[in-house]
């Protein structure tokens, strides 16, 4: 055991992770924090996590709860959207040193304020999460089942494969963010690991690399964006 830990810490210092989604934070919870509350009393804003959002009033709202470090690539595609189609938006954002997979509240759970209010000022929303997977695949699944026709298109258009979510994954329950809006039905998008570090060049999502994003990148905003774009024409 002792071997077994010298080696695991070895490799851990010569390659840092954080940690993401699919694998269970390190807390006194093994499935995370409970609620914000319950998070705030450990975790220090600034410090640890941060929320940056903007109310643009607009039909659909733009969501990374899992923003930052705790699922890495998520914030940056809540930028890319929000930006190209002045959309509001939300992250919550790990920006630990590490062990970021301990800000994890799930789906249901998160209860951040702020969060809570914009999704329930917005028609609908699209929000975007990451799983471990080296499939290169894309799992679509809320209630907004108009919605998620258009990401489905425009994904497959784009050249990226989708599939229906796994059953931990399909964000179908009512008090999922997700589906907190006016219209009660959002679209959740969980990213493979595989795909979300192709967002950056040479497949790094370190920090010093995250902001050089790749021709893959934009390919997905581009087709997030024509999904979003043209299903609002109609709400």
């Amino acid at each position: 055991m002792l071997i077994v830990f010298i080696v695991n810490l070895f490799v851990s210092l010569l390659h840092p992770i954080e940690l993401d989604s699919g694998t269970k934070a390190i807390s006194q919870n093994s499935e995370g924090y409970e609620s914000y509350e319950q998070l705030k009393e450990g975790e220090k804003e600034g410090v640890d996590y941060r929320i940056r959002y903007e109310n643009r009033d607009t039909s659909i709202a733009v969501f990374a709860i899992h923003g930052g470090r705790i699922e890495i690539g998520t914030s940056e595609v809540v930028e890319g959207l929000a930006s190209r189609g002045n959309y509001s938006y939300y992250m919550f954002e790990g920006i630990k040193s590490q062990d970021n997979g301990i800000l994890h509240i799930t789906s249901v759970k998160f209860d951040e304020p702020i969060a809570r209010t914009l999704a329930r000022h917005s028609q609908t929303m699209i929000s975007l999460h990451g799983f471990s997977s080296e499939e290169r695949v894309i799992y679509v699944g809320g209630r907004n089942e108009l919605y998620k026709y258009e990401i489905k298109k425009a994904l497959t258009k784009y050249g990226f494969r989708t599939e229906e979510p796994r059953a931990d994954l399909r964000g179908e329950e009512p008090k999922n963010i997700v589906n907190d809006t006016l219209l009660k039905q959002g679209v959740q998008l969980e990213i493979s690991s595989s795909i979300r570090r192709s967002f950056f060049e040479n497949n790094d999502w370190s920090r010093g690399n995250i902001e050089n994003k790749s021709t893959v990148y934009y390919r997905f905003i581009n087709a997030l964006e024509e999904a979003t774009s043209k299903y609002g024409n109609n709400l």
